[in-house]
């Protein structure tokens, strides 16, 4: 049985008994029609987490308003979408969880959503105050007193068709800069009537909100609010002022507090990635908590369920409130209930969940996990049987192989896994070297784990060859081989004072006290940070944006922290000579010489085919697939998709 006493201690939200303390964060999923409408993927989405244990599911935000609504929200806005939120509600039900629908109205905001949408003149972008933002300096319409009675109605209606659609409780969103953190924030709001001014003012309005919303549905519906303690940005919302507000959204009818902290500008400190201690806001939502007698939730890298045991503990929530963890493993709360800790897939805080809504080559596929590609595709991933088990040979023990290895073998066909090194994981170990990513490791050994459990046939420390293809005689073959790091066609690039990022991080080459490190991306970002943690003098050169390709609040993260620690930062200035003394790059229409003892690569990888392309030829009867970097070079959460698509393929 669990040790953790206080996380499976039943608790309540109102008149709302919940099993546990342990809380799904709303998360947009972008998995529903443009219309707005519910798709089944979406429900079984939902059905996965609930079944998981989870007491409570906070779903994702919804459009209140036809003219504030979004690319990727669900629509709350009218009664036609109360048929495909039930059946939300329903699933969740039906494994035991409460549910909860957040209702949002973006403000601001919607000046850029609207650009992306099928009839922009339809979005009207409200705001408390008409003051310019962004990059674009774009301006938002000054909502009128006639516009903010409209709004709160709009929270209320939809508020009020969450009810009718079966669900336990509202959440209403406060917080990170969306319309009612703009009025809530002096940054954002800069009226001089009764919804401006002072804290008490600036929450005029939320409160509200919150008044209609019980006014239209009961005391015994709750109201969780949602808030940024902080904003952690120059004029913004500071805990001085949220320590006014609280009690008076508690005063109003608010159930319980949800506390994170953050605004649209600094978002990479509302989703913390590896590089931020875990619980940032574990502080803030202690210090709310002592101003108001309601419970009060706590979001924010929380993926320990031990973290989140000790939190209680130390009374500074109520509950703890999980998001990309649930993602990660939607059986979180069983698997530490019954104390398998070791059996949880853990998050990576990668971020990558959030960055494929953004990528291009991703468009339509909605929400992503690097470490569970069954998100959004529960039905399609789930392990059947094969009707004509099949001897295979996998070609590579990286995360691609190991995945599809484990999938293959549970499925019943014959499975031997083939590496030419003495261990598993390919360039994933070597990432796991990378300060911050210490806890990567877990994942390989948990694969390596399920490759036993499987009953799969791991040979290491040999190369495959043709001579072994003919004694094991398999029916299919899956190449694996991985990729191996590029040298830049420029003269020096192969000199003796030129090493690779990857070496330099496993150990195996040594650097001097001046480096210049080549390529921005990630890897460059990570290796130059690195370096200068060790008080070495330290140059980042890319021809492209620094940053590019890097999920972008680990790049504004990554940037900062290069910067705190003295790293010479030279965007766009490709590399022209390495010279035994330094190397020579194109800064603008200047010629600039950098002096270095060492120079690291970090320009990326090309795939390694050669296996691929020979056996095809030697062995065409074979069916011969490849999957991950030996197909093109990308990042973890391709390669395990890649693996899981096969192994569920063949």
């Amino acid at each position: 049985m669990t040790k953790l006493t206080k996380l499976f201690f039943p608790g309540s939200v109102g008149k709302l008994e919940l099993k546990n303390r342990l809380v799904m964060a709303p998360m947009g999923t972008m998995s529903h029609d443009k219309e707005g409408f519910i798709l089944p993927r979406t429900v079984d989405f939902y059905t996965e987490r609930a079944r998981g244990g989870v007491a409570l599911i906070i779903c994702q935000s919804s459009s209140i308003l036809f003219e504030s609504r979004a690319p990727g929200r669900p629509g709350a806005w009218d009664e036609k979408f109360i048929p495909g939120l039930r059946k939300i509600s329903e699933a969740i039900h039906k494994y035991g969880a409460k549910a909860a629908f957040q209702v949002l109205h973006h403000g601001k905001l919607l000046t850029a959503h609207r650009k992306g949408m099928e009839h922009p003149d339809e979005i009207d972008p409200v705001a408390p105050s008409a003051i310019p933002w962004g990059l674009k300096k774009e301006v938002p319409r000054e909502a009128s007193k006639e516009d903010i009675k409209h709004l709160v109605d709009g929270f209320a209606e939809a508020a009020r068709r969450i009810h009718d659609a079966g669900f336990d409780a509202v959440e209403v969103n406060g917080a990170h800069g969306y319309g009612i953190g703009q009025f809530l924030s002096p940054r954002t709001n800069h009226r001089t009537d009764e919804y401006g001014g002072n804290a008490e003012n600036r929450a005029r309005f939320a409160c509200e909100i919150i008044t209609a919303i019980k006014r239209r549905v009961g005391n015994d519906f709750p109201i969780i609010f949602r808030m940024s303690a902080s904003e952690f940005i120059k004029g913004g919302i500071t805990l001085e002022d949220s320590l006014i507000q609280a009690p008076l959204f508690e005063k109003v009818g608010s159930d319980a507090l949800e506390v994170s902290g953050g605004v649209v500008e600094t978002a990479h400190i509302t989703n913390p990635c590896y590089l931020h201690y875990d619980a940032p806001f574990a502080d803030l939502a202690a210090a709310i908590k002592g101003v108001v007698s309601i419970p009060v939730m706590v979001v924010g890298k929380i993926g320990n369920p031990m973290l989140a045991e000790q939190i209680l503990k130390e009374g500074k929530a109520d509950f703890v409130v999980m998001g990309r963890p649930l993602l990660a493993d939607p059986e979180l709360p069983k698997k530490a209930m019954a104390g398998e800790f070791e059996q949880i897939r853990r998050c990576l805080f990668c971020n990558n969940c959030w960055s494929v809504m953004e990528r291009q080559d991703f468009k339509g596929r909605g929400i992503r996990c690097t470490v569970n590609p069954a998100i959004l595709r529960e039905k399609e991933f789930e392990i059947k049987p094969t009707n004509l088990p099949k001897k295979v040979l996998i070609a590579g023990g990286g995360l691609a192989g190991m995945e599809a290895a484990h999938i293959l073998a549970q499925r019943g066909h014959k499975t031997i896994l083939w590496e030419k090194n003495e261990r598993l994981g390919g360039q994933w170990n070597i990432a796991c070297k990378i300060k911050g990513k210490e806890d990567y490791a877990r994942l390989t050994e948990q694969m390596a784990q399920s490759l036993e459990e499987a009953g799969v046939e791991v040979l290491l420390g040999r190369e495959v060859t043709v001579e072994f293809i003919r004694e094991v005689q398999p029916q299919v073959i899956v190449a694996a081989t991985g990729a191996v790091p590029r040298i830049p066609n420029v003269p020096g690039g192969q000199g003796k004072n030129v090493v690779q990022a990857v070496d330099m991080i496993s150990g195996n080459a040594r650097v001097g006290e001046k480096v210049v490190v080549i390529g921005g991306r990630a890897l460059g970002m990570e290796t130059a940070l690195m370096l200068a943690e060790e008080r070495r003098h330290v140059s980042l050169c890319t021809r492209r944006e620094l940053g590019r390709g890097v999920e972008r609040y680990t790049a504004v993260t990554l940037r900062d922290r290069l910067v705190e620690k003295g790293v010479y930062l030279y965007p766009l200035s490709p590399l022209e000579e390495i010279h035994e003394d330094g190397v020579y790059v194109m800064n603008g229409r200047d010629l600039l010489f950098l002096p270095a003892d060492t120079v690291v690569l970090a320009v990326g990888f090309s795939p390694k085919r050669e296996l691929f392309e020979k056996l095809r030829v030697i062995f065409p009867e074979l069916e011969i697939h490849a999957i991950g970097d030996c197909v093109e070079p990308r990042d973890a959460m391709e390669a395990i998709r890649e693996g899981a698509e096969v192994g569920r393929t063949i």
